[in-house]
């Protein structure tokens, strides 16, 4: 721990001069790099509209993404050099629950004082751990959601495939705890190795269950290989997946069939909802700056950097500061999306939504 204690006293006398950096410690290689890229993406959005309207107080943010390839202890070590070498005020976005887990266990964000905003992971050990500003929905909020939505349409045999970490983990208990709310009968638990990613057994398990739907508590790459050999095999039930599965990756590598009825769980608003001033502010900085990155999770990464930029400009551009501006914000309305850290205990937003894929391929609420 001395070596990041040093950190932060290197931090504090490095405040920002030139620019203001927020670091970014996010997969761009691996099973989880459409996620990663999406994320940075958004990010780069908001960082540049706030730039290009004059930065916080004339002072630009810059944005430095470095490649975890999904590894926990990368995440540590690369979080630490970016300490030494860029000084910033705040990290953002990481993607995994295992990544932010080891973040906070290593105590790079305790003992150097810089903050995580806008983490990925939605999981209980995450959420309202110190230096930690999430800007979604808890994974408990959407399962509550889906459930209180299953109930209403008749279903209750639920069977679920789950990542056997701490992310799949706290799916799968926040589905223990909630099934007997709303009269959920958990038919199946089946687990799939983080590291392999095969999910080859599940698959033939879950094909021999009687379920009327499967809540894959998946990855993106497990996912799309469950959903196409699953289906290949003639599975039928409905298949609904949270947040973390990308469905723009889904798209990418599964055909219009397989991907025919998939249910995704949603923490922010979908594209086609121009009424909403969030997403026509977004779709037009889309539209200026061209990436082949954009996925569904870019608007998480530019809510994230929209929420940076807010805490920045009610409290000075340190990590300190940024984290007195952040505690301040209350019901902070972005255009459809609010955030709100009354309470760093829950998720800073409780939005969660649904959309289907149609036999188009396309997206429907």
């Amino acid at each position: 721990m001395a070596s990041v204690m040093l950190l932060a006293s290197s931090i504090a006398l490095a405040a920002p001069t030139r620019d203001i950096v927020i670091a970014q410690v996010a997969p761009q290689t691996g099973v989880q790099a459409s996620s990663g890229k999406a994320y940075t993406a958004g990010l780069r959005l908001g960082f540049t509209a706030a730039n290009a309207n004059g930065g916080i107080n004339g002072v630009p943010v810059r944005l430095v993404t470095v490649d975890d390839a999904y590894k926990p202890e990368e995440t540590v070590r690369l979080a630490k050099e970016l300490l030494v070498k860029e000084s910033p005020v705040a990290f953002a976005a990481t993607v995994g629950t295992a990544n932010a887990d080891a973040l906070i266990k290593a105590g790079v964000l305790t003992e150097s004082g810089v903050p995580l905003v806008g983490p990925s992971s939605g999981a209980g050990s995450v959420i309202g751990q110190p230096g930690i500003y999430s800007t979604k929905a808890s994974y408990a909020d959407e399962v509550n959601q889906l459930f209180s939505t299953l109930n209403s349409m008749g279903l209750s045999r639920v069977a679920v495939l789950y990542q056997d970490d701490g992310y799949g983990r706290d799916l799968l208990n926040s589905a223990n705890a909630l099934a007997p709310k709303y009269k959920i009968e958990l038919v199946a638990r089946s687990p799939y190795d983080r590291i392999t990613g095969n999910v080859e057994k599940p698959i033939n398990d879950l094909l021999k269950v009687d379920t009327q739907v499967i809540f894959l508590a998946a990855i993106s790459a497990p996912a799309a290989n469950f959903i196409k050999g699953y289906k290949q095999r003639g599975g039928t039930a409905m298949l609904i997946g949270p947040s973390p599965v990308d469905i723009a990756y889904l798209q990418k590598n599964l055909s219009k069939e397989q991907l025919r009825g998939y249910v995704a769980s949603t923490v922010g608003p979908i594209e086609t909802r121009t009424s909403l001033p969030i997403i026509r502010d977004y779709l037009k900085l889309k539209a200026a700056n061209p990436s082949p990155d954009y996925g569904i999770r870019s608007l998480e990464g530019y809510v994230t950097a929209r929420v940076i930029v807010a805490g920045l400009q009610r409290g000075k551009a340190t990590p300190d500061g940024l984290q007195q501006g952040l505690k301040s914000i209350r019901a902070l309305d972005l255009g459809g999306v609010s955030v709100d850290y009354s309470d760093l205990k829950r998720g800073g937003s409780n939005y969660v939504d649904f959309v289907t894929i149609d036999r188009s391929g396309s997206i429907v609420r």
